[in-house]
């Protein structure tokens, strides 16, 4: 049966050689993205690999009425999603960075999760697959308010860090309300990778000139891939994995408590409830 995987921060990264190797093994793709341009050629690019009617959605997760307009039309192109791959996200202050990185993603999981129960089977659940980060390790996220402007926001990397936290919270929740559902919530760490991330960060950028820190997006998306073929039977709900194996995350990252508490502060932040 033909796959409908949807893929935010499609145009670029790991998001984009990710969609080329799902359209290659003959699955329908459908890409967000922000920047017009690189959404074109991702489209073309994801055509070339073999898919079939491929759609691009230009969306700024940024912009909270983009991510309904992006989720309406993923909904109007499609009868179910069978993977949807949360990977948008970058390097940003305050509360832009928890807006793109945490919330966008779980609105957009949230409006499409009747399309995700649609394409579950017995034995086939849907896949939702968040890009998370080791950065989640210098997280400070306030699970009540994720966005609260911080001080420690006013850091890039900071904010970053309290965003992958959240990614990392939101899977476990997901996993706990939605596996019933036959939806199975995983997220994985994709290494340092050679793409457009960080491009504003001189340090980060400099360090990509070592190619033994960092790793292409083409070999950066094999747990991703896994995590979207592997029989359900090797996977946990609510799992993080980097390499193909669980993968240890901080405590502030893996207490059902805070996310919990960080689910219920997400639903009104998003206006979903």
């Amino acid at each position: 049966m033909t796959r409908t995987v949807v893929v935010t921060g499609g145009s670029a990264g790991i998001g984009l050689a990710a969609a080329r190797r799902f359209a290659a093994a003959g699955d329908r793709v459908i890409l967000l993205g922000r920047h017009e341009g690189r959404l074109a050629a991702a489209l073309e690019a994801v055509r070339a690999a073999g898919a079939q009617d491929p759609v691009a959605i230009r969306s700024d997760f940024a912009d909270p009425t983009q991510v309904r307009a992006a989720a309406a039309r993923v909904v109007a192109a499609c009868d179910r999603v069978d993977v949807l791959v949360n990977n948008a996200g970058g390097l940003f202050r305050g509360a832009t960075c928890l807006r793109v990185n945490h919330l966008a993603g779980f609105e957009l999981a949230h409006l499409l999760l009747g399309h995700l129960t649609a394409a579950a089977r017995p034995g086939h659940p849907a896949r939702l697959i968040t890009t998370a980060s080791l950065a989640e390790a210098w997280g400070v996220l306030d699970v009540d308010r994720p966005l609260r402007e911080s001080l420690w926001h006013r850091s890039r990397w900071l904010a970053y860090g309290s965003s992958k936290q959240a990614n990392i919270l939101f899977t476990l929740e997901a996993a706990r309300r939605w596996t019933p559902l036959g939806v199975l919530p995983t997220a994985f760490f994709p290494g340092l990778v050679r793409s457009r991330f960080a491009a504003t960060s001189p340090l980060f950028m400099l360090g990509k000139l070592i190619p033994v820190l960092f790793a292409s997006p083409s070999r950066a998306i094999d747990t991703l891939l896994w995590l979207a073929d592997a029989p359900e039977s090797e996977l946990s709900p609510g799992g993080y994995y980097f390499l193909r194996q669980p993968f240890a995350a901080t405590p502030r990252a893996t207490s059902p408590r805070r996310a919990a508490r960080l689910w219920e502060s997400s639903l009104t932040a998003a206006k979903l409830t």
